[in-house]
């Protein structure tokens, strides 16, 4: 019974590194982006309404992914 529990958290710990290092990748990548077309995202997305939303969300999805 010890030896499953042991082995149980350990798979469970090892999924969550691995987690944590894709999330880790994911905003390095983010990163080295913002570098790359400046910190106001030069390359602006194209909103389907068509038009420009200035909402907090919409501000923060846009610039950040959020």
């Amino acid at each position: 019974m010890t030896k499953d529990l042991t082995k149980t958290i350990n798979a469970m710990r090892c999924i969550a590194v691995g987690r944590c290092c894709e999330r880790l990748d994911q905003a390095a990548r983010r990163a080295k982006d913002i570098l790359k077309n400046g910190p106001h995202g030069e390359q602006k997305e194209k909103i389907v309404s068509g038009e420009e939303q200035y909402g907090v969300t919409s501000l923060l999805k846009r610039r950040h992914g959020l």
